[in-house]
């Protein structure tokens, strides 16, 4: 994991924990899914990158963000992306 860029490693966080609804950039500051202070910005990349997997909304004055588990074949392709990337790091 410590090769994904930012994007994929909130993507990756997100895509294999479907229980969790709803992510903000706390979740990203801190532990497995370390990101860092950019998380926030990343977060508004993925939504603009990403308009048929990640949906946004809002928690208060903070984004959050979610994944569009209806998109079935995006979020395998996703799954199967990052993946690839991860066992060719190894």
């Amino acid at each position: 994991m410590n090769n994904l860029g930012q994007h994929d490693v909130i993507l990756w966080a997100m895509l294999n924990n479907p229980q969790k609804e709803w992510w903000s950039a706390k979740d990203f500051q801190y532990g497995e899914y370390f990101v860092g202070y950019e998380a926030t910005a990343r977060m508004s990349e993925l939504v603009q990158k990403y308009p048929l997997l990640v949906k946004r909304d809002m928690d208060g004055r903070f984004r959050v963000i979610g994944i569009f588990w209806e998109s079935t074949r995006e979020v395998q392709e996703q799954k199967e992306r990052i993946q690839a990337l991860i066992n060719s790091q190894e």
